[in-house]
């Protein structure tokens, strides 16, 4: 008899292959052992006990060397994977009773549940790539400009003892016997000494001092070379302060203000009333120049009227010199 030959009967009087079968009472206790019929209380204990041992390794890490807690971290993160397989595998199984869970798993089918699982985690791992790329890029800029900070301070101190060793190179000599008379910034003290003592004299023979410049001009010519360099020097460095960018533009004003001796800012004050001076004067005003002057060392102290009131920052013994001066409120000043 052939296939052709079959009579159809016969195949209906078989028993179909899905009849359902009883299932036996062993069966049927085993049946009911599942996840869902664990109670709440250990889920709640698992978790609870699983968010502890990640903070234990958490904590533990920062207790270790540089490799050792790096291996932590990477177990803090597996915990952290095997923890979300674990509880999507946990809802996947549900309602399937623990013996038949290894049939279960070895299906194809149950394999592809975990397809959006890993496609969750793939893109968590490459927004977490991109992430790291953007970290990258941030600490690089950073980088970059510490690199940059970095090289401007270094430059700005470099010229700053270049600008210190021109003064220290200063020197005056009697030129009759060629003997040293000062050196340094010394010199500054003689030259402030002969402005005072050609001033004196200019006030005896005309009895005003319409030209206050004069004693200054007279004690310029005498030290043209020393104080031309000097004040070229100076100016280069307050340049490049200004044209450098650098967010510390006031340290640099301190440190230079620092620098300069109560004698030097006479000199400094009246080359800035002269034409020479005259793109200098910003920087005074910029950097409060002549906080630390002393009046008392100027020719006459009133001439301190003949620059703004910006020059002299806190000075408080100039400032009371200027009627009502504008300013902060939480500046002392006494008005004249």
């Amino acid at each position: 008899m052939n296939w052709y030959d079959i009579d159809v009967r016969l195949l209906e009087s078989k028993t179909p292959l899905t009849e359902h079968v009883s299932p036996s009472p062993a069966l049927d206790s085993v049946y009911v052992s599942s996840f869902s019929t664990v109670s709440w209380v250990w889920y709640f204990l698992f978790f609870i006990g699983f968010i502890l041992l990640g903070y234990f390794l958490f904590t533990r890490a920062g207790n270790f060397s540089d490799k050792r807690a790096s291996y932590l971290r990477v177990a803090i993160v597996f915990c952290f994977l095997l923890g979300v397989y674990g509880s999507y595998l946990i809802i996947l199984l549900w309602n399937i009773p623990f013996s038949v869970i290894p049939d279960t798993m070895r299906d194809g089918v149950f394999g592809d549940s975990f397809g959006t699982l890993n496609a969750l985690f793939s893109g968590l791992a490459f927004s977490g790539v991109l992430i790291t790329l953007l970290f990258q890029r941030k600490d690089l800029s950073e980088t970059r400009f510490q690199i940059a900070s970095q090289q401007v301070e270094s430059q700005f101190f470099n010229m700053l003892a270049h600008q210190q060793e021109v003064v220290r190179n200063f020197d005056l000599q009697n030129k009759t016997t060629n003997e040293v008379i000062s050196r340094g910034r010394d010199c500054f003290r003689d030259w402030s000494e002969s402005l005072q003592d050609i001033h004196k004299h200019y006030s005896m023979a005309f009895g005003n001092d319409e030209d206050h410049l004069l004693p200054y001009e007279l004690v310029y010519g005498m030290a043209r070379a020393d104080l031309s360099l000097y004040f070229r020097s100076l100016y280069s460095v307050f340049r490049f302060v200004e044209g450098s960018g650098y967010q510390g533009v006031a340290k640099f004003g301190v440190v230079l203000r620092s620098l300069l001796s109560d004698y030097e800012l006479v000199l400094l004050f009246y080359n800035s009333l002269s034409p020479r001076g005259m793109k200098f004067k910003r920087f005074i005003y910029e950097h409060a120049l002549f906080d630390n002057l002393d009046p008392k060392l100027l020719l006459e102290p009133d001439h301190a009227l003949y620059l703004e009131i910006e020059a002299f920052g806190q000075n408080e013994a100039i400032l009371k010199l200027f009627p009502d001066p504008p300013g902060p409120p939480d500046r002392e000043r006494s008005a004249v």
